[in-house]
């Protein structure tokens, strides 16, 4: 389980897995309309589409989904269940997959709450290399571009610069249209293999938020265009 999704229980874990399965049955039999749809993060942009429930068992359905989300759950090996009928979002662990087929079987079945539905804005992981540098009065860190929105984002360093938490400073990104400087505060540090990740909270001015507004869609684009793009997607 990643930082995007938090698993929560209402009744009990295996009261919680019974009425869920329960509900997936019902779906399937015709007896709840199906408005079930799957969610997951590709790149940090959500793909959301339908699915149909084929089997249900004592613990664990197998479903039909869309290909394109087939090939981020392939990936993710988890995948997010949203429907009316659920009291909270489904999470699920995925223990087949078949792309081809657009089949997938989950299992685990719990509730959860999608921190990434909570973000004011939205989010973008970069896919070539980016240079980022945060600093302070007295203090400077370098580093690559993780991952970036309106309101905040992280870059990935070498070593951990020994900055404490809410340390203010600038930000510097080198964006392909032109390098932004932003005010920004650090939020935390994340320990990496080879590193760390620097995560900041930004206030950019109008005219930065503009190309900040402009990089993310394009880079939205590229990202629906390199997911939709897969090999394991039928033409």
């Amino acid at each position: 389980m990643n930082d995007t999704y938090q698993r929560l229980q209402l009744t009990g874990e295996a009261q919680d897995s019974a009425e869920i399965i329960a509900t997936l049955a019902a779906i399937k039999q015709g007896k709840l309309k199906n408005d079930l749809r799957l969610l997951n993060f590709y790149r940090e942009v959500p793909v959301s589409y339908g699915a149909e429930v084929l089997t249900v068992e004592p613990d664990s359905a197998e479903l039909l989904v869309h290909q394109v989300q087939a090939v981020v759950i392939d990936q993710e090996k988890l995948t997010v269940l949203k429907s009316s009928h659920f009291p909270k979002d489904v999470v699920a662990k995925v223990t087949y997959v078949n792309v081809e087929k657009s089949r997938v079987v989950l299992s685990k079945l719990g509730y959860a709450v999608v921190r990434a539905d909570r973000r004011m804005s939205v989010r973008v992981e970069m896919g070539t290399s980016i240079e980022a540098s945060f600093a302070t009065q007295d203090e400077r860190a370098d580093g690559q571009l993780h991952d970036m929105s309106l309101t905040g984002l992280s870059i990935n360093v070498a070593d951990d610069p020994g900055l404490s938490a809410s340390e203010k400073g600038e930000l510097t990104v080198a964006l392909p249209a032109g390098a932004i400087t932003v005010p920004a505060s650090l939020l935390k540090v994340v320990p990496k293999s080879g590193g760390c990740r620097l995560v900041f909270e930004i206030e950019p001015s109008r005219a930065a938020e503009l190309s900040i507004s402009q990089f993310i869609f394009q880079r939205q684009v590229e990202i629906i265009k390199e997911l939709k793009d897969h090999p394991g997607i039928s033409s």
